[in-house]
């Protein structure tokens, strides 16, 4: 890891994609992240719906009934001083109506669905935050990573031309009788092992920027060239602080606790089911079914309430949520716990990766000598 920290800061000339630009195409690219920006539409539109509750219901029907033979009610003698008979109905009956349903009360479980819509675009925002904080963390560590790599490969390649002008002095040795056989073998031996090595490390190059490009959502048969990179290393970090700062910002800690509000909601319309329910209709009807009566079209005003339930089946379906309620809770603090153990794990290979460094530079001036004395015995 040392020598790949040393390798890193050495400058490379190079063109192509910055870090700042990977994060920009993952941004408007990255499949994950379309698929969040579909639920929060999906949510947008559950609001629309659920506003709609409100709104009267329209209904409109019509039938045509028609009868082989035409009713007719019979009356015997009686009142009369001879049988009577009457046509009942129509051989032929149509039936239309139209009108409007509109529910006054539903126990406020109107209301309450349409707060639950508005928390889930909530939910939906912040989960789709903290999925956009995570692939830019996830973009940033692989084209670093893509560095490396680079740099790895850069190695290799200058080793591998080193090897190569110190073989051809070592046969030229060996010509004039200053070196024996076996340090041509030793020499070949190595240069076999840096075109092994090297080509390992050109592959994990590949693979490295495939997953940078499965990131942005680029086709894998491009290719790009990485950007030198500076980072800025802060002095000092406070893990108190950076455990508040978490706690405070993390998207996913406001999202579950969103859901556990929802909870909430859901547990009242669940004892709304209790509630008797008030309606009104407003209807226009039509029908020639009784052929003796007038007007056959007419206009009708209903207020009505129904109340009903099955047992304590309501109840026990609150009490159901209650508990869904406390565990939402529970999962929020374990969360909660989670990204503290992140917090703690990340400072932790900070600090590591800053004294690292420190020994990596604190190195480099012995890393050049030692180049230099090399490169100089070969020349000899």
């Amino acid at each position: 890891m040392k020598k790949l920290v040393i390798i890193a800061l050495f400058p490379v000339v190079s063109y192509g994609m910055s870090i700042d630009e990977a994060v920009e195409k993952a941004v408007n690219n990255n499949l994950s992240l379309k698929q969040y920006r579909l639920n929060i539409k999906k949510a947008e539109y559950q609001i629309k719906e659920d506003f709609n509750l409100f709104m009267p219901e329209l209904f409109t029907n019509f039938r045509f009934t028609t009868m082989k033979d035409t009713p007719y009610q019979n009356l015997p003698a009686g009142i009369l001083p001879f049988p009577f008979s009457f046509k009942q109905t129509e051989k032929d009956i149509r039936y239309f109506d139209l009108g409007i349903n509109y529910y006054l009360f539903t126990g406020f479980s109107r209301f309450e669905k349409l707060k639950i819509s508005k928390y889930e675009k909530k939910a939906s925002k912040e989960l789709y935050f903290e999925e956009l904080n995570k692939i830019k963390t996830e973009v940033k560590k692989a084209y670093i990573d893509v560095l490396m790599a680079s740099s790895v490969v850069h190695i290799y390649k200058k080793q591998l031309e080193a090897v190569e002008k110190h073989l051809y002095r070592v046969k030229e040795f060996y010509k004039q009788g200053l070196v024996a056989k076996i340090d041509i073998l030793q020499t070949r031996v190595k240069l076999s092992q840096i075109k092994r090595d090297l080509r390992k490390a050109e592959g994990d190059l590949k693979v490295a920027k495939a997953r940078l490009k499965n990131l942005i959502n680029e086709s894998m048969d491009t290719d790009f060239q990485p950007e030198p990179l500076s980072l800025e290393i802060p002095e000092n970090l406070n893990l108190p602080e950076l455990y508040k700062k978490a706690l405070i910002n993390r998207h996913l800690i406001k999202a579950v606790d969103i859901k556990s509000k929802q909870l909430k909601k859901v547990e009242k319309i669940e004892l709304s089911e209790f509630y008797p329910k008030i309606y009104a209709q407003a209807k226009y009807f039509y029908t020639n079914e009784y052929p003796y009566l007038d007007p056959k079209e007419n206009y009708a005003l209903t207020v009505g309430i129904t109340w009903q339930f099955q047992s304590l089946k309501p109840y026990y379906s609150f009490l159901k949520q209650k508990i869904e309620h406390r565990k939402t809770r529970l999962k929020l603090e374990q969360i909660k716990n989670d990204i503290k153990l992140q917090v703690k794990a990340s400072y932790e290979r900070f600090l590591t990766a800053k004294e690292n460094l420190k020994v990596a530079q604190d190195s480099l001036s012995e890393a050049e000598e030692y180049y230099r004395l090399t490169v100089e015995q070969f020349k000899n």
